[in-house]
């Protein structure tokens, strides 16, 4: 793992490579929309509009994650992604478990992913 904070993109492809990506697609392609859904319903006629507000914009950190789940499902490259660092950390996976928590931060994973892609290019 390099450096302190996840690699979004690897996160996906752990994620691929512990559940398959049949189940991270379904989950991030169902729970997307819903998650944005039902924080838009609730900011609309909820009480507390606060609940729908966080579900919104923690729902924004879904789409990053449902890109790479597409873009690494069709390539088909989720193990080889994750081989080294599994490998060389026997404590990769509950590393990336806990920080996998940054979900709940509103913008967090878009923002991760955002600046990640931008020095990778």
């Amino acid at each position: 793992m390099e450096g302190r904070i996840i690699n979004v993109r690897k996160l996906v492809a752990l994620d691929i490579t512990l559940h398959g990506p049949r189940f991270i697609l379904a989950e991030f392609g169902v729970g997307t929309p819903v998650i944005l859904g039902v924080g838009l319903l609730l900011l609309e006629y909820g009480d507390p509009e606060f609940l729908g507000l966080y579900l919104l914009l923690t729902g924004v950190n879904y789409l990053p994650l449902l890109a790479y789940a597409v873009m690494i499902s069709r390539a088909g490259t989720a193990r080889m992604e994750v081989e080294d660092d599994l490998a060389r950390d026997k404590h990769y996976v509950r590393k990336y478990s806990v920080q996998q928590l940054l979900i709940f931060v509103p913008f967090a994973i878009l923002l991760l992913a955002a600046i990640q892609q931008s020095r990778k290019q």
